[in-house]
């Protein structure tokens, strides 16, 4: 609802109350207010004496949609590998059925009980310290969120509701939260980078090693395409402000999906430049994002490399691989598919990339969640065919990916939401951060200058943290 009045807020509050009265159990309670539009990343700042450890933020590549959830209201996650996104849609509608009360009310796109969070990228994976707050599968209903859509300026309070509850206890609490909204005394400047004290590249010669074995499983026909990564440890004088970075990120990647999502040890955040699904009412819209080369010092340089990138071989087959996995993917959920015939380039501060985009109109009861669970993950963050790609990575990769290369993302009430996979990553504990990088291994892959691609793609959360190592510059 548009909170307009505090009579049609007290009323609406009210008839919650009741409502849980007679049904002996909570209800979720969502009011939306238009508001001024404020700098996100102000709101995000304004949360983190009340909300640190839950929060949130996202925003698109366009500055369409922003969201900054602040709060968790509601949590909906599961360690289970099998099913998993089945449960997470399920539990979803069982909780708009049953626990929210919506009393037929009409939200703006965006606002309302949004559900926000991911997946990890393999369920069957072993699980390590550093991923211990993002299991299998995890979202959160926020308390606070603030939505910005297409430059419009909207407030959500989700606040659970019990029979006995008093109306003025909630009234008072929508008031106290506008009031994050109306401050805006942060200020991001005042961040000092931190010092970098350490950078440690771990297992250098185990991917090159494992490089070579994907290209000789890949020339044995075992499989055509595989996605090897490796991992970056970064530590600093003093615990990592995810305000800066996100910041930084803003700033530098303007171009990419900007995320992080809090949790009470970790923090997963980062800047990816790769939609996996969105969904806008009958049509959804995919992203073929597959090879890569760094960007030009110079115009015309950059424009050369552009163009060495669209005639390259092994990076024209490595995209091609995943045009052909995505294309089959959306035939099969979609009446009619859209999809160039050649790729373009799609350019982020550092990095280069083939870029094909593809557009569906789906066939009735395909939901979301149906598309990720298809396409994930697809060849450019698995391999291909994916189910023989995955036990390789298993097998070669002596890490848990936790939630890098996986699913993230949001869905509103209306079944309509966007996903992009959590690449150009890290996750941070304190003073310590791990960077995650990968690149598509096919035959003609090399261990060198897949080395030199994942240190080139580690770049973008590595100047987002800042710091420069003690004696040099």
């Amino acid at each position: 609802m548009i909170a307009t009045t505090e009579q049609l807020v007290q009323e609406y509050i009210k008839d919650a109350i009741e409502c849980a009265k007679n049904e002996n159990q909570p209800k979720l309670v969502s009011l939306v207010k238009k508001v001024r539009p404020i700098d996100p990343l102000i709101f995000y700042a304004n949360g983190h004496d009340q909300f640190y450890k839950e929060r949130f933020f996202w925003k698109d590549p366009n500055s369409y949609y922003t969201f900054v959830g602040l709060g968790y209201a509601h949590t909906i996650c599961t360690n289970a590998a099998k099913e998993r996104y089945f449960h997470i849609e399920n539990e979803w509608k069982r909780f708009i059925k049953e626990d929210f009360y919506k009393n037929n009310q009409i939200f703006p796109d965006g606002t309302g009980p949004l559900l926000f969070g991911g997946f990890s990228f393999d369920p069957n994976q072993y699980r390590e310290n550093y991923w211990s707050d993002f299991p299998s599968s995890k979202f959160m209903i926020p308390t606070v969120l603030y939505t910005q859509v297409d430059k419009e300026g909207y407030l959500t309070v989700n606040m659970m509701v019990k029979g006995q509850d008093s109306v003025k206890k909630h009234i008072n609490y929508f008031e106290e939260v506008q009031k994050l909204v109306l401050c805006e005394e942060y200020d991001g400047e005042s961040h000092i980078s931190p010092l970098l004290l350490e950078k440690e590249e771990i297992g250098v010669e185990k991917f090159k090693g494992n490089v070579e074995r994907a290209t000789t499983l890949i020339k044995q026909q075992a499989i055509e395409k595989v996605v090897l990564a490796r991992q970056l440890k970064v530590k600093f004088n003093e615990d990592i402000s995810t305000e800066y970075v996100l910041q930084r990120l803003l700033k530098e990647q303007p171009t990419s999906y900007t995320y992080i999502l809090e949790g009470e040890h970790q923090h997963f955040i980062g800047a990816s430049p790769e939609r996996l699904v969105q969904k806008q009412g009958d049509y959804v819209f995919s992203t073929c994002l597959a090879g890569s080369i760094p960007r030009g010092k110079t115009r015309q340089e950059d424009h050369e490399l552009g163009e060495e990138l669209l005639q390259d071989p092994k990076n024209l087959i490595e995209h091609d691989v995943v045009v052909h996995m995505i294309k089959e993917a959306m035939n099969s959920y979609c009446y009619e598919v859209e999809i160039p015939s050649t790729p373009s380039l799609y350019k982020t501060k550092h990095i280069q990339h083939l870029y094909t985009p593809v557009k569906g109109r789906i066939k009735e009861d395909v939901t979301l969640f149906s598309f990720i669970q298809k396409l994930h993950p697809t060849p450019a963050l698995g391999g291909y065919p994916q189910q023989e790609a995955l036990p390789i990575i298993r097998q070669l990769e002596s890490f848990d990916r936790g939630w890098y290369a996986a699913p993230l993302g949001w869905m509103d009430i209306n079944g309509n939401g966007e996903f992009i996979v959590g690449i150009r990553s890290a996750v941070i504990h304190q003073k310590e951060a791990v960077l995650f990088a990968g690149c598509g291994i096919v035959a003609d892959s090399t261990p060198e200058s897949e080395y030199e691609e994942t240190r080139i793609k580690f770049n973008p959360m590595l100047s987002a943290l800042g710091g420069i190592m003690r004696g040099t510059h």
